[in-house]
């Protein structure tokens, strides 16, 4: 099939690097670029298509940068392998960033009318209802854009189809996604107490805080606070942390040699038995072959 959709990692994220190493696969609809780079520095990024964009960090960390999205100026923090943009068609994000050396990056593309398909019979519009969004973490769209990354380094005759189903799932997880975060609103923490809380949870202390914990940092019962949690997050307390936990531990999998049992420890689980059921459950494959599949 002829290539009617092309991508120049050298025009959307432009940067003085000293080699470049370039992959893709097109399913039609779908396509997907692997791109890889050493002696990285600043990078410039600038995409506008008339397609979807999900772009998912594989490799090294941006400690400072900029964005913007269509022509308005957000927030920027650190992109650690794992970290997800979408970037909705018609839309545009711009901006630089700079960080460690190497670094490696997925970028998959979906024509407009095929993302609509997913939710072909509802009075639901993708273009009308998700917005851009930079950096943000999510273990279900994680697996997906690894699956497809997957397919894209060993196609066969039947990748379009498992393609397809991984391009589906991330548009329903998106929609899912967006939906509890409008929800999120009145009667949750003030956005200060939620900044102290999410450091507490964020800390890399041995002493992993309770509950109870929590709650006392901003002066409130347990009970308040899983209400509030909730209402801010979309998540009760105990769910976000085993995911933030989830996501600590696919991070180490990924940036050290460290075995599945040490990472269990550090990041908190009761067993490597008990890190393998959760780590299966969330990302559907266990810690080994997460591993496996995070090579590039």
């Amino acid at each position: 099939m002829a290539e009617t959709f092309c991508l120049d990692p050298n025009n959307i994220r432009p940067s003085q690097h000293r080699t470049l190493a370039h992959q893709y696969e097109s399913w039609g609809n779908i396509r997907a670029d692997l791109i890889s780079r050493t002696g990285l520095g600043r990078q410039e990024t600038r995409i506008a298509y008339p397609r979807h964009m999900f772009l998912m960090n594989l490799k090294g960390s941006a400690q400072r940068g900029e964005d913007f999205v269509d022509g308005r100026r957000v927030s920027f923090s650190a992109r650690r392998p794992g970290s997800i943009i979408f970037i909705p068609a018609e839309s545009e994000w711009i901006g630089w960033d700079e960080g460690d050396a190497m670094g490696s990056y997925l970028l998959v593309s979906v024509e407009r009318e095929f993302a609509e398909q997913a939710f072909g019979g509802t009075a639901f519009s993708l273009s009308a209802n998700l917005p851009p969004w930079i950096g943000f973490r999510d273990s279900t769209i994680e697996m997906a854009l690894q699956r497809i990354a997957a397919e894209l380094r060993h196609p066969d005759p039947i990748s379009t189809t498992m393609v397809e189903s991984q391009v589906a799932q991330l548009f329903v997880q998106l929609v899912r996604l967006n939906r509890t975060c409008h929800r999120a609103a009145k009667g949750g923490l003030s956005a200060f107490d939620l900044k102290r809380v999410m450091a507490m949870i964020e800390s890399s202390s041995a002493d992993r805080p309770t509950l109870g914990d929590l709650a006392k940092e901003i002066g409130i019962s347990r009970f308040h606070f899983g209400r509030a949690f909730k209402q801010s997050t979309g998540m009760t307390p105990h769910a976000f942390i085993a995911q933030r936990r989830l996501e600590q531990s696919a991070a180490m999998l990924r940036s050290t040699k460290l075995s599945a049992t040490k990472i269990a420890m550090e990041c908190g689980f009761a067993s490597s038995s008990h890190f393998t059921t959760a780590f299966k459950r969330g990302f559907g494959v266990n810690p080994i072959e997460f591993r496996r599949m995070c090579k590039t």
